[in-house]
């Protein structure tokens, strides 16, 4: 009896310290800003991990190293398992299966693969970098949750500007691409022999990137590039304009919600 209301205690704790709803303080838990800490390094690790004289320094130790951080992981995801129940809203076996299904729960398993399988090297410099998945467990944090419903609420009421605003953008970009193939298809063939390939100039010139790698050499089909540009400058400043209007409107929501709840 003296176990099991021990073991009951040890998840209570555990829960407070994993779940956000649960822990009473402001901010993190002291557990869930050290996983978040944790989470950074693991990231920063698995990407200078790319560099071949990172790799060298560590010699060996490379891969003990992968393998402790996926430890830790696994240990933690066991405990967010163990306590996921105390959670009213995944109680049961359905509410378990449901806290299992969670986007972040299974980027938080699909992290800690590895260290089942004996992955070759290739396959774990693709889970180092998915390390960045764990950065979803993040979303679950009730500030965070409330500034994404926010977030997307302001964006969910601007959606026919924004669906005009892509349509005008298709457009354009089809347009564009069909003008320069129907004019530099014969001298260029190898850039704007089709219209799917006339469809990267498109895209890159829309988006003011300008690698330089395929440009117009007709005096027809520089005029037709300057004015697809000067177009795709209007797109991009509409499409800015739609955004800041949106995150606008929603910061003044916020504010006069707080005002009314001071």
């Amino acid at each position: 009896m003296q176990v099991t209301e021990n073991l009951a205690a040890v998840r209570r704790y555990w829960r407070r310290q994993l779940d956000p709803e649960a822990w009473d303080g402001k901010g993190l838990s002291p557990t869930n800003w050290f996983v978040f800490i944790f989470i950074c390094i693991s990231i920063v690790f698995g990407v200078l991990a790319t560099e071949p004289a990172f790799s060298r320094l560590l010699g060996g130790h490379l891969a003990t190293i992968d393998r402790l951080i996926l430890g830790a992981f696994a240990i933690e995801y066991a405990a967010r398992l163990a306590t996921a129940g105390l959670n009213p809203k995944f109680k049961g076996m359905r509410g378990f299966i449901r806290y299992v299904l969670q986007p972040a729960s299974i980027a938080d398993l699909i992290v800690i693969i590895p260290i089942f399988l004996p992955a070759p090297p290739t396959w774990m410099l693709i889970f180092r970098l998915l390390r960045i998945l764990r950065l979803i467990r993040l979303a679950s944090i009730p500030h965070i949750h409330k500034a994404i419903e926010e977030f997307y609420e302001a964006l969910a009421a601007k959606r026919f500007e924004l669906i005009f605003t892509f349509c005008l953008g298709v457009i354009l970009i089809l347009l564009s691409s069909t003008s320069l193939y129907l004019i530099e298809r014969d001298i260029q063939p190898e850039v704007f022999g089709s219209i799917p390939r006339a469809v990267w100039w498109s895209v890159v010139t829309f988006t003011t990137v300008g690698y330089g790698d395929a440009i117009p050499v007709t005096t027809l089909g520089r005029v037709f590039a300057g004015l697809y540009a000067i177009s795709g400058l209007g797109l991009v400043a509409m499409l800015t304009g739609v955004i800041a209007s949106a995150l606008g409107d929603a910061a003044e929501r916020h504010s006069q919600n707080k005002q009314k709840e001071d």
